[in-house]
């Protein structure tokens, strides 16, 4: 999409980090920009502020809900009369540091709910909206976490990642085989300097679990870890430029960390030898192998 001014985006989990990053940086390309988020009081201060550099407006969306994306959508097509460029990119980390048996039944559906769900619903209400139009671009926030795996991260989130990847590349495949004039790209950020640690206080009441859990001696070592590697990762606004370039480029594969390559072509090369899995950046950063 080389021409983004005077077209409208839409972006998920746009109150904050990534996805606030991207709201500004569509705005500031001179494009209309429809904010989601779940957090409705950060909503309202993000609509306000991208609003300074030019059209744009808000909605409280749970992207786990199919009638609120739904919902995204009305209101983009009576604000803005379409939508051009779509960036489902809310998303949770889950409990980090617990095994795949350790997280609850609450702690899977949450994250698969946002992290895959979310995208699949923004998938099904948006590409049919962006092919009746003939073109447009969806952008999927995954992780460098579906690229690879690992234990530090969820493994709830390993897996939902994972899964966002390989629908990306699926839808991918059908656009391209329709010849239909809408793109695709997929975002796998390494560390990004974000909150994403505090989404357990956004964790709907229906993913609750009462009393929560013990934290295991483990997991909040490994939760203090992550909050270091975070808070050194990449500004918001960096990843933000490269989804830019992307979409303009139209460029599939987004990622943060060069390094990564090495650690996809680890994982490749165990697969081809019928080795055990290798792991990711994640945990080599957390655990500083």
């Amino acid at each position: 999409m080389k021409e983004l001014a005077g077209k409208t985006a839409v972006v998920t989990g746009a109150a904050s980090g990534i996805g606030r990053a991207m709201a500004e940086r569509w705005a500031a390309a001179g494009m209309n920009v429809v904010l989601a988020d779940i957090d409705e009081a950060a909503l309202h201060v993000a609509v306000a502020e991208v609003s300074e550099v030019g059209p744009a407006t808000g909605l409280r969306v749970d992207v786990t809900v199919a009638s609120d994306v739904e919902a995204l959508l009305a209101l983009t097509v009576d604000c803005f009369d379409r939508a051009h460029l779509v960036c489902n990119n809310a998303g949770v980390a889950g409990p980090v540091g617990l095994a795949p048996h350790e997280l609850t039944v609450e702690d899977w559906y949450w994250v698969l709910d946002v992290d895959l769900w979310g995208v699949i619903h923004g998938i099904r209400t948006f590409v049919p909206h962006l092919l009746e139009h003939g073109d447009g671009h969806i952008v999927n926030t995954a992780s460098q976490a579906g690229l690879t795996s690992g234990s530090v991260i969820s493994s709830a989130y390993y897996a939902a990642k994972h899964a966002v990847v390989a629908l990306s590349e699926c839808q991918f495949h059908d656009l391209a085989a329709r010849g239909s004039g809408v793109n695709v790209s997929v975002l796998c950020p390494g560390a990004v300097a974000t909150n994403i640690m505090y989404d357990e206080t956004r964790r709907p009441e229906r993913f609750r679990v009462v009393p929560a859990p013990e934290a295991t001696e483990h997991s909040e070592a490994v939760t203090a870890a992550m909050w270091d590697v975070i808070a050194s990762g990449r500004q918001p606004r960096e990843v933000a430029e490269l989804v830019h370039d992307a979409v303009v480029n139209n460029e599939f594969y987004i990622y943060t960390d060069p390094n990564i390559v090495e650690s996809v072509a680890a994982r490749h090369r165990a697969i081809e030898q019928r080795g055990f899995p290798t792991t990711g950046r994640m945990d080599a950063d957390v655990t500083g192998g």
